[in-house]
Formats: C-alpha cells, sequence, structure tokens
C-alpha cells in the first residue's frame, strides 16, 4: 500500500498521479457514473485532463485524492476537499465512484466520514458542505449517514438527462461532527489517523 494517505475499510486514499489521469477520464464519459454529475457533459480529452490535474495540484485550495481498493491496488473513485475558504474554514465534500462493482458497499459513507474527519482534524475547517441531485436518494441517504444535514433546496439547479433537477445543499459543522463521529464505524480509524 505505497502512498497511502488516509487508511479506510477495504480501500484507501492516496495522491492522484498524472499516470491516473485517464483512469479518472474514463470516468467522466461513463454516462452511469456521472449521471448526476456536473462531470460528463462533454466528451473527454487526456491532454486537456492532464492539464486541469496539473491545475488542481498547484491550487492550494483544493486537495483531491484517488480511492484505491486495498484487495487489488486498483483505483476505484475520486475525492476531495475543494474550494476551501481559509478564512470561514469551510470548504466542498465531492466524491466519484468510478468502478460501479463497488456501489452500495458503504465505501462512499466510510469515505465521506474520512474526508469529513480530515477536513475538521487536519485542515482546521468550521463547515464542510456539500451538493447533491434531489433525485440520487443514494448518494443523499449516504451523506446523511456521514452526518450531513439538509440547509436547503436549489430549484432546477441541475440540467442532466434531459431534464432539470433540484440540487440539495448539505452540511456539517465541527461541533455537530464531535458529537456524530463517536457513532461512525470508521470512528477507530479517525482516531487512529487524526488523533495524537
Amino acid at each position: 500500500m505505497k502512498g497511502v494517505f488516509i487508511k479506510g475499510n477495504q480501500f484507501y486514499l492516496r495522491a492522484i498521479n498524472e499516470e491516473d489521469v485517464d483512469t479518472i477520464r474514463h470516468w467522466g464519459d461513463d454516462y452511469q457514473v456521472t449521471r448526476y454529475l456536473s462531470r460528463g457533459l462533454f466528451p473527454s480529452n487526456l491532454e486537456l485532463a492532464k492539464e486541469q490535474y496539473r491545475q488542481m495540484v498547484r491550487a492550494s485550495n483544493e486537495v483531491e485524492m484517488l480511492i484505491v481498493d486495498e484487495k487489488t491496488g486498483l483505483p476505484i473513485g475520486i475525492t476531495g476537499i475543494h474550494s476551501i475558504n481559509w478564512v470561514a474554514r469551510s470548504a466542498e465534500f465531492r466524491i466519484l465512484m468510478g468502478e460501479k462493482e463497488f456501489w452500495g458497499k458503504g465505501i462512499g459513507s466510510s469515505v465521506a466520514q474520512l474526508l469529513t474527519a480530515y477536513g475538521f482534524q487536519k485542515l482546521n475547517l468550521n463547515k464542510v458542505w456539500l451538493g447533491v441531485a434531489a433525485a440520487n436518494k443514494r448518494a443523499y441517504h449516504s451523506y446523511i449517514k456521514a452526518g450531513y444535514k439538509k440547509e436547503g433546496v436549489l430549484r432546477q439547479e441541475v440540467y442532466r438527462n434531459g431534464k432539470y433537477y433540484d440540487a440539495v445543499r448539505m452540511s456539517i459543522l465541527r461541533n455537530e461532527y464531535n458529537e456524530k463521529v463517536k457513532e461512525w464505524k470508521t470512528f477507530e480509524l479517525i482516531t487512529e489517523q487524526f488523533q495524537e
């Protein structure tokens, strides 16, 4: 498990390297993977994807990681803390599970919990927020499980699949995280990796 940054149950998170970009690009071209996301609106281009990767690596307010299956060492998705506002101490959580055979196994919720812990305990954030298409019930329930609360609805915010979708804005505050984290199945991993 070379390059492990955060250890999960059955997966780990590591830095994205330039050789990972083509895999990520293919996920963006998969309609089922991007059905409710802003990714996948246009066909991907490898050179453009590499340039976007280079820009993200240089940005001081973006942290994106590869989700890797522990058993095979193969990439299964990406996740990150984005649009970090160092003054307000807030940031956006994002995830894309690219390999469909790993859907519905609780990995998304575990990743959300670990990245939320990373945001609060390593980056000193006060709020982590996200947006999810209201029609994406599986993702919405995954975020509830990870302690996020509904803040509101952005009406007809997303246009995909020939129609408009409402987007649900969700967030978790530091004090809510401090209460919720003790209930998570990942609590032991979080304690081991983020607390001294």
